[in-house]
Formats: structure tokens, sequence, C-alpha cells
């Protein structure tokens, strides 16, 4: 677990245990882009708290479901149910869906609710949101007493800004964004995340993935998205295997990347066949570090401010 994903485990955490010592709720929102690691955060939270078959029940202290495509209430109460296990979860108008849901709720002890895909509350057509069932969430979470993760695309922040109450019951609110090389700090924790990486992985020898050499190219051809790198790393892998190769090297990397495509044609060469410093001159690249601040929110406000070639010449 990597040091942004242990942070945020932790912070859903502290809003879980102390909603079972508080009179209200403490609930969490959560953004971000495609890619970055939302799923995996899911999952490792889900992970730490698993269903417990019991005498009576099936004690379910946590549990993760998804706001379908065109929202309605009917919809997320059925994906709400679905994932309480509700034999027919799509079974009865709103209000008995609703009243099936609390039980269930309070029959499996549930302590704390991850609803993703948040960001399907806002109509595709008109760009709207859907406030009824932005309404019908806020009374779940009022009725139940039991605290919410709501985690969505950064489209989805504007949810909130149109329902005061519901706003208020999310104060704690944090962006998860794509790694960034543009600060000592950024390229720290990127290379940290591909060391432990590289920590799980099959090979016998050490590839040293987080040295400069492999970790700028798998920068750069990721665009510091977590699930492209994975994307990356483990089909280089499978070439390693494959060849017989007891680690990665640049070519196992060159293929993968010509595999995968993950970013088309952008770049005039493949990443990982080209040195360094011909990589930093790519106009892409060039382009992408002429604002210090870019997509991270990790960035200190007062960092003084860098010129691309010397943030770029960092590496």
């Amino acid at each position: 677990m990597y040091p942004r994903i242990r942070e945020l485990v932790e912070l859903i955490g502290e809003c879980h245990e102390a909603s079972k010592i508080t009179a209200e709720p403490q609930c969490m929102f959560l953004t971000g882009s495609s890619g970055v690691g939302k799923t995996s955060l899911i999952q490792q939270y889900l992970e730490q708290y698993p269903p417990i078959d019991e005498t009576d029940r099936t004690h379910v202290p946590v549990f993760h479901a998804e706001i379908p495509a065109k929202a309605t209430i009917k919809g997320v109460a059925t994906a709400l149910l679905d994932s309480l296990g509700d034999p027919a979860p799509d079974r009865g108008t709103t209000v008995t869906q609703g009243q099936r849901l609390a039980h269930l709720i309070e029959h499996c002890g549930v302590e704390l609710i991850l609803l993703d895909e948040f960001q399907h509350l806002i109509d595709n057509k008109t760009q709207r949101v859907v406030q009824d069932v932005s309404d019908w969430i806020k009374s779940l979470i009022n009725s139940t007493k039991v605290p919410m993760i709501l985690i969505g695309m950064p489209e989805s922040e504007a949810i909130l800004e149109t329902s005061p109450q519901l706003k208020r019951r999310f104060m704690v609110r944090r962006r998860l964004a794509p790694f960034s090389w543009k600060t000592d700090q950024g390229q720290v924790e990127f290379r940290k995340f591909l060391a432990e990486v590289e920590k799980k992985l099959p090979l016998q020898a050490a590839s040293h993935l987080a040295e400069i050499d492999l970790a700028f190219p798998l920068y750069i051809a990721s665009h510091g998205t977590a699930a492209n790198v994975m994307t990356l790393i483990k089909q280089a892998a499978r070439f390693a295997i494959q060849d017989g190769d007891h680690k990665w090297d640049a070519g196992h990397f060159a293929r993968a990347y010509e595999r995968r495509s993950i970013q088309g044609d952008e770049f005039p060469q493949n990443p990982f066949q080209v040195d360094l410093e011909a990589i930093k001159t790519w106009p892409m690249v060039q382009k992408e570090f002429e604002n210090p601040l870019g997509t991270s929110n990790r960035i200190r406000p007062k960092q003084k401010k860098l010129t691309a070639s010397e943030v770029l010449n960092r590496s």
C-alpha cells in the first residue's frame, strides 16, 4: 500500500470509528479521475472488514455499491440491496425498498457504506443533478445513522454544491490525483510506489524499477496514472517470464508500451527506447511541466516556482 492510499485508508477508518461514538455519522467525499487508484482503495478497505457468518445472520461491517448510470432512486436502492444480499433487490416500490434496506443495514450490523460512481447523479443530457436521488441519499444517512463514503469522478464535486444539506454531511473531502514528477516529494512518492509494486511481482532478480532510468519513462508513458503504470508493469512482467528472464529491462517495457498503446501516437518515439535527455526535449513533455501546480494537490502553494527546464533537469 503506497503512502497516499495508506493515508486515505486511515482517514476512512477515522470516519468509520468516529461514527461509533458521535451522534452524527462522519461522512467523507473522495474524488479522482479514472485510473488513479479509487478502486484499489475501496478493495483494500473492504479487505479489512470482510463479512462474518454468525448463527442468525451474516455480519457485514462494511459494504460497497455502485450508483448505476442514469441514476434513479429505485436504481440506487436496488444496487444497495443487491450488495447486501437481498434475494429480490428490485422488488417493490422505492418506499418498500427503502424500508427493506434500512432493516438489512441494521440486521447485518453495517457500520460503513462505500458508495461509488457518484458522478452518475449528473444527467448526461441536461448536465443537471438528479436532485431526488441526492435527497434520498441524505435521508438514508439521516435515518440509519450509518456513515457513508461517496466516491466519484472530479465532476461529481458539483453535486454537493446543489445540496447544502448533503454538503454539510460531507465536510471531509479529498481528491486522489495522478502521481506527479514536478517536485522532489512527488518523485519520491512515485518511486516508492514502483518499489512496492516490484516486491509483489513474480520475478526472481531485482529489476530496480524505482531507479530513474525506468521510473521516469514509466511516469511519462503513463502520465502518472496508477492504472496505466500497472498495465505496463504487468505486460512487461509477462514478456520477461515468457523470455525466461529473471528481471525486467527497458526492452520488456518498450514491447509492453507498443502492445498496450496507452498513449497511442502522442509521443514521437517509444519512451523506453530513447535516453532521458531526449524525452525531456519532447514538446508534450515540456508542456506538461510548464505549470508547476499541474493536477497534483500535494504541492505546497508557497513552493518556489520553477521553469520547465529546471523541473525536467531534476531527473
